[in-house]
């Protein structure tokens, strides 16, 4: 008979092989789950911070002013300065940087990069580093359209005395179609010996007709001055500086309440409810929206456009303008567009949002 104890067993052994088997089998199946975690954790970290750039981006073209508002240097239209803003969204931030490549020249609009940099900060996989994605759009500065009919747009009629000068629609700044030289309603229409120039050089219109919303402008608050008299007083002069330097970017919207008579030399938008005077040789550059008529006197001339009258669209009676010696009032498109600039707005360039932008 063989002595028991001599038997060699293999019961343990195989149970102990087992258990690490399996016990590496569970290690790996955790180690699976785990990495297949973090894996879609990833995925969704960037795609949460893909989310946020792309929501910050668009809530900044929307929201400029008031988000960056506050910020030192800040101006409603972009300069060479970046605007930065850092928007707090649902999970995470966006920084949102807006970069000049292209100043507004004349009527060119400016170009700008919108770039929006989200980050994922909440519900990130512990251990994982946080999702982070830059989305980028091209947009525009487009300056607010304005219809220029002519040189001068008198919808009370115009009355020219004496031969000088001339009421062109001539585009100086040589960018766009010429105009007519001056619009009138057909009654009372335009009488004067000197010479307009445009293309009709003399035309008429219904004040209907001429889309401007004056009603909109003098009741509704839809044009936002830069500073509005009274109370305020006339700069001059930052004015007379700014005519005199044709480089100048300061074009104010000045709005005037009542009569006024121009003081001095300027650019940018007047607008003025009631008559307006100029005497002598002062002069404007930008655009000119007269409620009712405008009396000029002396040798001066305006370069951009000039529209009077307009009270004639409220259903007011308004004379005709006058204008006395020698004057000079030619459209010029880029006088017009940089007295349009502030009132502009960012707008998308189709076909360049990227969701791939480099950044070092």
């Amino acid at each position: 008979m063989l002595n028991k104890t001599e038997r060699s067993g293999f019961a343990i052994p195989t149970a102990l092989l087992i258990i690490a088997a399996l016990t590496i089998m569970v290690a790996g199946g955790f180690s699976l789950v785990s990495a297949e975690r973090r894996s879609v954790a990833d995925q969704k970290s960037q795609i949460t911070a893909f989310r946020i750039a792309e929501q910050g981006l668009e809530l900044f073209l929307v929201k400029r002013d008031s988000l960056m508002a506050g910020h030192p240097g800040y101006s409603h239209v972009p300069g060479l300065t970046p605007d930065t803003a850092v928007i707090a969204m649902t999970g995470g931030v966006a920084t949102v940087t807006l970069t000049r490549l292209r100043p507004v020249k004349g009527s060119q609009s400016g170009l700008y990069v919108a770039r929006s940099r989200g980050v994922e900060t909440v519900g990130a996989y512990a251990g994982s580093p946080q999702g982070v994605r830059t989305v980028a759009q091209y947009v525009l500065w487009e300056p607010a359209p304005m219809q220029v009919l002519a040189g001068w747009t008198a919808l009370s009629g115009l009355q020219k005395n004496g031969g000088s000068g001339t009421l062109g629609g001539i585009d100086l700044c040589h960018d766009s179609a010429a105009v007519a030289g001056v619009v009138v309603p057909v009654n009372p229409g335009y009488t004067g010996k000197t010479v307009a120039v445009g293309d009709p050089p003399v035309d008429s219109v219904a004040p209907d007709s001429v889309a401007i919303d004056w009603n909109g402008i003098v009741n509704g608050g839809s044009i936002a001055a830069t500073l509005t008299i009274p109370p305020a007083s006339w700069p001059t002069a930052a004015m007379t500086a700014s005519f005199a330097d044709t480089l100048s970017t300061y074009y104010p919207i000045i709005r005037v309440n009542g009569d006024f008579v121009l003081p001095s030399s300027g650019t940018g938008m007047l607008i003025i409810t009631g008559s307006l005077t100029l005497n002598g040789s002062v002069g404007w550059r930008g655009v000119l929206l007269v409620g009712n008529d405008i009396t000029s006197n002396g040798n001066n001339g305006i370069s951009g456009a000039t529209v009077s009258g307009l009270n004639v669209k409220l259903g007011t009676y308004v004379p005709g303008s006058t204008a006395n010696g020698t004057k000079q009032y030619n459209y010029d498109s880029c006088e017009v567009a940089k007295s349009t600039t502030t009132m502009g707005a960012l707008v998308t360039l189709r076909n360049t949002w990227v969701d791939n932008w480099v950044e070092y």
